[in-house]
């Protein structure tokens, strides 16, 4: 996916009444984007959003698509690389069950095609839970595993030293952008993975704020990006909740860890453990074993892949805003 064709596919977003699933469709009608900007009325006639005013605007974008050409150049003059849904390093199981227009990217983007484990948990974790996922990211890191998170206070960020300490990879999963580390004070820690060939990843511009909306939508991207995700310590509210329910919406595989261990905020976990949908594990070696003996059955990756032959390479526009 060219440049031309990401500033075309992001421009259309600022058109009123057209949101990312609209946009694309609109995107993949046209061979071009020159071909979408100089069409009449009478070729947006099954895009019932497509009246008079829009069509008048369509002819008008090509000033909005050059600003988003210049932000572009401008992000990798920084070092940070722009990769839309339809690049071929875009990730199929995003692609597949979460789908951001973009995503902006700084360090080794190879990193995305490596094999990978997620990890979410309380900012509030107690030293013994972060002792234990500091050790299980640490071996499965020397395993060749990358090690993708959050970047948050507490749970996250024992994941991501855990990486670092044997020199592995890990994945930071931003709901700010990739320029504004959040909190502030893991900012070394963020340049540190970037130095390490780790890799900072969001789905918003590189100068983006905290906002409240954005950190759900970093957590699909977070446990869309592996085939497993461990659940490190919960009260039962909170982010860390709502990241256990994304991750099995998106049929990925879900580890606890055992009560022994007596890993705290363990309210949560408790329920976690007693369900069908989750794995009880205590070391590296018993999610290693499950991920690799039995992967999530992702059947809409398989379906997607079919699609994108059709230039319709992703399932997931019906959650999105039209």
């Amino acid at each position: 996916m060219n440049d031309d064709d990401l500033a075309t596919l992001l421009a259309l977003t600022e058109l009123q009444g057209i949101g990312d699933a609209r946009a694309l469709e609109l995107f993949r009608a046209f061979e071009t984007g020159a071909e979408l900007q100089t069409s009449p009325q009478e070729a947006f006639e099954k895009f019932h959003y497509v009246d008079t005013d829009t069509c008048e605007k369509l002819q008008q974008l090509e000033p909005t698509v050059d600003e988003y050409r210049q932000q572009f150049r401008q992000y990798r003059s920084e070092g940070i690389e722009v990769i839309g849904i339809d690049d071929d390093r875009y990730p199929q199981t995003l692609r597949t069950y979460h789908a951001p227009l973009v995503l902006y990217a700084k360090g080794n983007l190879d990193r995305l095609g490596c094999q990978t484990v997620s990890v979410s948990g309380s900012r509030r974790i107690n030293e013994v839970g972060q002792k234990w996922i500091r050790n299980i990211a640490r071996e499965m890191a020397g395993e060749g595993y990358t090690i993708v998170s959050g970047g948050a206070r507490g749970t996250d960020t024992a994941a991501h030293e855990g990486a670092l300490d044997v020199n592995g990879a890990t994945i930071v999963v931003l709901g700010t952008g990739v320029n504004v580390p959040y909190p502030e004070e893991n900012a070394d820690l963020f340049s540190n993975i970037v130095d390490a060939d780790g890799l900072l990843l969001s789905h918003r511009p590189p100068e983006a704020e905290p906002a409240r909306y954005a950190f759900p939508e970093r957590n699909q991207t977070l446990s869309a990006l592996s085939p497993g995700i461990v659940i490190v310590a919960t009260d039962g509210s909170g982010g860390t909740t709502a990241q256990y329910e994304i991750a099995l919406d998106q049929e990925r595989r879900v580890f606890v860890p055992e009560a022994s261990l007596d890993i705290q905020p363990n309210e949560g976990l408790k329920e976690l453990r007693s369900s069908e949908s989750t794995t009880v594990v205590s070391s590296a070696a018993a999610i290693e074993a499950e991920i690799t003996e039995s992967p999530p059955h992702d059947h809409r990756e398989s379906a997607s892949e079919e699609d994108s032959t059709n230039g319709d390479n992703q399932t997931s526009l019906d959650k999105w805003n039209n």
